[in-house]
């Protein structure tokens, strides 16, 4: 199974607040950092993301988050940010976003019918997404701050979504990857056809009451969903980037360790999810740990959960009585990602990995402590 759809059964799993049944593949190192470090676990799955996508939707998301981040770092986007952050915007935007989650994960995925007209009215609903892309577009523009948008209200208060939007996406007309999407998801006939359920489905084709019908196939109702989901998902991976702190995460990520040799030097390797690979320096531990106790081992060698695993007579023949004599411990720790479908790969508890560089390689004093039972 490609590493896509690893991914995506874990985020149907979770997504689904765990009512799904447990899938039998998918990955688990997720659970593991879940174990052991929630920043961490939030970090690496708002990575993940962007595994999923191909180049032109990285392209997209990149795009998407430059228009974002213009003025990043100044005080003028610090403090909109913040109102988004603060006011429940992102955390009513996301259980939204779940909600029509739920309904896609029931609704068919090749059938035309109520359930994919009701799923796009869903998403068609969700405003924060219009009302951020326009506030930080205005800022970009104009260096001020517009959230309440008075001038697209009826007298009720109620966002007038088809004239903003039709703004929005002149607003959008410089960012090509941006504003295709928009197009597509918020197409003006299925916009006016389903959002104002008016229409009867005839086989694939939705078909408007009016005097004058208007036709939207199924082809075009499922690119419009698909592209709402890609603008709803940039933009929760954009909040989740700004609300997830990274800070001390340079030693997580730790799925395994080997043991091996430079020609007699036992050498130890220690593999590291990129994405924490390259926060910064390592914290290591004065010395590295090595408890030996009932056939079990635990390596220690840094501020982290310790390793455990088994120690056999072979392991001490062949790497722990050759490191007696050396003063230190020659540790390579090695960047690794989850693997696709690469030929050449490494297997560690938790699935299969790719190593993308050569580890960074280290002189650490080290100490065997053996406990006899």
């Amino acid at each position: 199974m490609n590493l896509r759809n690893r991914i995506l059964h874990f985020e149907h799993w979770i997504s689904s607040d765990f009512k799904l049944d447990e899938p039998k593949i998918f990955q688990r190192e997720l659970l593991k950092l879940f174990s052991e470090n929630k920043d961490a676990f939030l970090y690496y799955r708002n990575w993940l993301f962007t595994l999923l996508l191909n180049r032109d939707e990285q392209d997209a998301l990149t795009e998407f988050k430059n228009i974002l981040d213009f003025k990043v770092g100044t005080s003028k986007h610090e403090q909109l940010l913040k109102d988004f952050l603060e006011n429940n915007s992102f955390e009513i935007f996301s259980q939204k976003r779940l909600n029509t989650f739920e309904i896609a994960l029931q609704a068919p995925n090749s059938n035309l019918n109520q359930s994919t007209c009701f799923l796009y009215q869903q998403y068609y609903e969700i405003e924060i997404l219009f009302i951020v892309l326009y506030s930080l577009i205005v800022l970009n523009e104009s260096d001020t701050i517009e959230t309440n948008l008075n001038n697209f209200r009826d007298r009720n208060g109620k966002l007038k979504k088809g004239v903003f939007i039709d703004k929005l996406k002149s607003k959008l007309r410089p960012y090509r990857h941006t504003h295709k999407l928009f197009e597509i998801a918020y197409n003006s006939k299925i916009r006016n056809t389903i959002g104002h359920n008016d229409y009867k489905i005839v086989g694939d084709i939705i078909v408007s009451l009016e005097d004058e019908p208007i036709t939207v196939s199924k082809d075009d109702v499922f690119k419009a969903i698909y592209s709402m989901q890609s603008l709803n998902n940039y933009l929760l991976n954009y909040f989740s980037s700004k609300s997830i702190s990274n800070e001390n995460l340079q030693n997580a990520g730790i799925l395994g360790i080997a043991f091996g040799l430079e020609g007699k030097q036992p050498v130890l390797s220690i593999f590291q999810l990129s994405c924490f690979y390259h926060l910064g320096d390592f914290q290591w531990a004065k010395k590295i740990q090595f408890n030996i106790s009932n056939n079990q081992l635990e390596t220690n060698f840094g501020f982290q959960t310790p390793m455990i695993g088994a120690f056999s007579k072979e392991l001490e023949q062949i790497w722990f009585n050759p490191l007696k004599e050396e003063k230190e411990l020659r540790v390579h720790l090695t960047p690794i990602v989850p693997r696709n479908e690469e030929v050449d790969f490494i297997t560690l508890d938790v699935g299969d990995f790719v190593v993308i560089e050569d580890g960074k390689p280290i002189d650490l004093e080290y100490e065997v402590n053996k406990y006899e039972p």
